[in-house]
């Protein structure tokens, strides 16, 4: 699995980092038209993760995600014929909806194959795993970013289908998964069912609008709204991504339980509304105040990131059915879809709108969250509890 996410995620951050020049200055598109385009893909792509994660329980995860990957593959090539907005769109749909169902998908196949602890520590080897490749992808794409060509940036297209290929056939050496048996007299949407298990997927979306920051809010708030120079954009984001490749798998190891997991949401929250404080402040320094603020800023909000994404995978496992943790994973990852969706807005509204002001609300909403963590995710254990017992 290690192996196959390298691969894959090396090809993520060669497209992440030529498809937008790509689809403006090679096809001709327009910033807006590619924005409304993947925004529509968007929608669409939060009706298939429930679906796709529930036939992964009935057929088995491993070779559901294996021809998924396949299909993904053959559909984003497809991008190389697009000429005009609506045949981007076409596209952008169909590789949306099919890559947000492989990613169901593939959590399933992780809850599957791991157990208990082993999960959170999967989970987290595999983010440090997809952080390191993306950044070699993005190390690949400069180079298509040099040439500028139309040739260029076409040749990452096909290395990513290429190393997609390869990533998907590597996962047939993960054992095969018995599909799960269901009786015919219960639910079949028992995810969507769930009550506990959607508030505490509701909150975890809330408070993952944090990791657009460094995406969204960061270049513009540096650029605009400090005196720091331009390069303390690319400090932070290298405080981010070496941070969580050298110490996502050791911050999993105390997150134990959904007990364990809520608390470390809570302290996450709070250094989330210490991280935004230090971003507002930065602000209203010279040079050399904003970039240590900022620099200070981003490394209290990674380490906020390493203890709230490894409460999530715990969470996100823990308090599912086992016989149908691919709806489950859906219903997750859907949740997941929206934070990334609406997040942009967030930002621009707040810290990007408002200013320090902005950045306070949002630190706030941070804690708030994290406290609300403990009792709902209490309250959602022992709900799972009561059905285990009455089944």
């Amino acid at each position: 699995m290690a192996l196959a996410t390298l691969l894959s995620r090396i090809g993520n951050g060669l497209l992440m980092t030529v498809s937008v020049l790509y689809f403006t200055r090679i096809v001709g598109l327009s910033i807006a038209q590619v924005g409304l385009g993947l925004t529509i893909a968007g929608l669409f792509g939060l009706l298939s993760a429930v679906p796709l994660g529930h036939l992964a329980d009935r057929r088995g995860p491993r070779t559901l995600f294996v021809v998924l990957s396949l299909m993904l593959c053959g559909v984003s090539l497809l991008y190389l014929l697009v000429e005009s907005f609506w045949q981007f769109l076409v596209v952008a749909i169909a590789v949306t909806v099919i890559d947000r169902g492989a990613g169901a998908v593939r959590s399933a196949l992780i809850a599957a194959v791991t157990q208990g602890a082993g999960r959170v520590a999967a989970r987290a080897y595999l983010r440090a795993v997809t952080n390191i490749g993306i950044m070699a992808g993005a190390g690949i794409g400069a180079f298509a970013l040099h040439f500028d060509t139309g040739t260029a940036y076409r040749l990452m297209f096909v290395l990513d289908a290429v190393l997609s290929i390869i990533a998907a056939l590597v996962v047939l050496a993960v054992p095969r998964v018995e599909p799960q048996s269901r009786s015919d007299d219960g639910p079949v949407w028992v995810a969507l069912r769930d009550r506990g298990y959607l508030a505490v997927a509701a909150l975890n979306a809330g408070m993952s609008i944090h990791y657009a920051i460094f995406d969204v809010a960061i270049p513009l708030w540096v650029v605009d709204h400090t005196d720091a120079p331009r390069w303390t954009v690319a400090l932070v984001l290298i405080i981010n991504t070496a941070v969580v490749a050298l110490f996502q798998v050791r911050s999993s190891r105390g997150i134990a339980d959904p007990t364990t997991a809520a608390r470390a949401t809570r302290s996450a929250g709070l250094l989330l509304l210490a991280s935004m404080v230090l971003f507002a402040t930065a602000s209203t320094g010279d040079a050399v105040v904003a970039v240590g603020l900022l620099a200070l800023g981003a490394l209290v909000q990674v380490i906020a990131e390493l203890m709230q994404s490894s409460a999530s995978f715990l969470l996100g496992f823990d308090l599912a059915a086992d016989h149908a943790q691919g709806q489950y994973q859906g219903v997750w990852n859907t949740s997941m879809s929206i934070s990334n969706m609406v997040a942009p807005t967030v930002l621009a509204l707040l810290p990007l709108g408002l200013g320090v002001p902005g950045w306070i609300i949002l630190g706030v909403w941070f804690a708030v969250i994290g406290v609300l963590f403990v009792p709902v995710v209490r309250w959602a254990a022992a709900r799972k509890s009561e059905l285990l017992i009455a089944t």
